[in-house]
């Protein structure tokens, strides 16, 4: 199970890049948008529709790299005040349900962009611009975020979660 953490938390970090360039392209590209408006009177034809597909870039391709930086949003007040096995496994059952929840959310988003990419969808802006792509990502980060919280319960579950995030992930010491 170690094995496969060290697995999702590699994946994780090389999907946060992909995250950090869109994010990246997607600052430089509306100033080189609002400069063009103010300079000329007109918009980049395009870039307005690019930064749009960025958007789901930096949030689907950084889920994974919320939940190793500990940056999903949680109440530990019940879990904190628990005896701390107890309190483990309440904080794994979370996990799970926030795993659960993610794959809701994937099932449609996967039939949704299989049918997106059986068309080749495009939207119309100032340029016809293909968003299936953008739609196989937003399943693809929702897959992975679901395994990847359901890994981590296990992990919490079993107590056999690495050192380094051990404190932070189960909120149980204070």
């Amino acid at each position: 199970m170690s094995v496969l953490d060290r697995l999702l938390t590699r994946v994780a970090h090389a999907m946060s890049w992909v995250a950090l360039a869109s994010l990246a392209f997607m600052m430089l590209a509306i100033t080189i948008d609002v400069l063009a408006r103010a300079l000329s009177g007109r918009a980049v034809p395009g870039l307005f529709e690019l930064s749009e597909l960025s958007m789901a870039l930096v949030v689907f391709m950084g889920l994974g790299a919320t939940l190793l930086d500990d940056g999903h949003i949680r109440v530990t007040l019940l879990t904190d005040r628990l005896p701390k096995p107890l309190g483990r496994q309440f904080t794994a059952l979370g996990w799970v349900f926030a795993g659960l929840t993610f794959a809701l959310l994937a099932w449609p988003a996967t039939k949704e962009a299989a049918y997106s990419v059986s068309i080749f969808e495009f939207r119309w802006g100032a340029v016809q611009m293909p968003i299936w792509w953008a739609k196989v990502i937003v399943a693809v980060g929702l897959w992975f975020a679901a395994l990847q919280a359901l890994i981590h319960a296990a992990l919490i579950a079993l107590d056999r979660l690495p050192p380094q995030r051990r404190v932070s992930a189960t909120s149980v010491t204070h």
